[in-house]
């Protein structure tokens, strides 16, 4: 546990030591994403990592035209389970004769430099942006669910394009993200709320809407959900749906009152601020959802929960009063690394990357 801690507990290492360095928070930034990068590429195949190998060895020998035969943008391979864009970058490096351990090295290194690059153009302030990311379990899900953390890469990229006002870019990403895993799809949705002013009404009709979900779920499973389950075929994931109440509800419940109280709301926010916010509150209606379908708990903490890691800092940057700002950058710090050490601990989704093992170990 303490080897995953150790990617929060360094960062106040490393900013005392570089104290005086001009680029003291890109060099804590680059360290702990190179932290990340090695403990991915290095780890062993275990749990949906297992299935993902035999989903890469399939396409040994597969014809070129048969694997255009089968492309589609939603639907998963004929061939293997995946969408057809991961089943297709599978079918290259395989037939290129590389093993499946340096595939998870390109995979893991895709999707920490768009980590990297995504907290290094947007966020004011870096060590606290990383240390959120890792503390709200990012880092781990990416241990195991290859599809969907390659399609969150996409994602961060298809960020710029928001701040942009490109739309056809941010098409062609969240297209691409899609082409790896379809929960992409929902990203979508984070364009035009990112017009929405982050006031505090509307954030508190936006929060009240999003809790309706769970009272209302059962009606709108039986009237419209179950149908449009079929079409993804993923009936199967309405079946058996105990209530589950989640915590991270609170949690982001938790982190918009606290932004809603301390920024300055005087200041004309930056398209970037407004489109990171609204895309982490996107998590809440996502979780409230997931109190019914557990499986839409994962896209909460990989698709929108990490935009966090951009409004938190930003937004209680338009503070005037500096020294508050500083005291609240170290209790998020804080309570980030509490929250990790926590879901570490006894978090039964996480719990199976605990102790960590190498590739090479038996």
């Amino acid at each position: 546990m303490l080897l995953y801690l150790s990617l929060v507990l360094i960062i106040p290492v490393l900013y005392g030591v570089f104290l005086k360095n001009d680029n003291r928070d890109k060099i804590i930034l680059a360290t702990v994403c190179s932290m990340m990068l090695i403990l991915l590429a290095l780890r062993k195949p275990f749990s949906d990592v297992v299935a993902y190998l035999d989903i890469y060895n399939s396409f040994k020998g597969v014809p070129f035209s048969e694997m255009i035969r089968d492309f589609h943008i939603i639907k998963t391979s004929s061939m293997a389970y995946g969408e057809w864009g991961y089943c297709f970058i599978c079918w290259v490096f395989v037939n290129l004769g590389i093993p499946f351990q340096l595939f998870l090295v390109f995979e893991s290194a895709f999707c920490v430099f768009c980590v990297f690059n995504f907290v290094n153009k947007n966020s004011v302030n870096l060590p606290l942006s990383i240390a959120l990311i890792v503390g709200f379990g990012v880092f781990d899900y990416m241990y195991i669910i290859i599809r969907q953390t390659m399609a969150f890469g996409f994602l961060l990229l298809s960020f710029e394009y928001i701040k942009k006002r490109n739309l056809p870019a941010f098409l062609a990403f969240v297209l691409a993200a899609t082409m790896m895993h379809r929960t992409a799809l929902l990203f979508l949705v984070v364009y035009p709320l990112s017009y929405l002013p982050v006031t505090r009404i509307n954030v508190a009709i936006f929060s009240c809407a999003s809790l309706l979900i769970i009272p209302l779920f059962p009606l709108a499973e039986r009237l419209f959900l179950r149908k449009i389950m079929v079409l993804f075929m993923k009936e199967g994931y309405m079946e058996n749906m105990p209530f589950e109440f989640g915590e991270l509800i609170i949690l982001i419940l938790i982190i918009a009152t606290f932004l809603m109280v301390f920024y300055d709301k005087d200041k004309v926010l930056k398209e970037r601020e407004k489109a990171a916010f609204w895309a982490f509150m996107i998590a809440l209606p996502v979780q409230a959802t997931a109190c019914y379908m557990q499986i839409l708990g994962r896209v909460s903490t990989l698709t929108f929960l990490p935009f966090a890691s951009i409004a938190i800092p930003n937004l209680l940057e338009t503070n005037d009063n500096k020294k508050l700002v500083k005291i609240f950058e170290v209790l998020i710090y804080l309570a980030a690394l509490a929250y990790y050490a926590f879901c570490l601990l006894y978090d039964k989704r996480i719990l199976e990357i605990v102790p960590y093992k190498m590739f090479f170990m038996d």
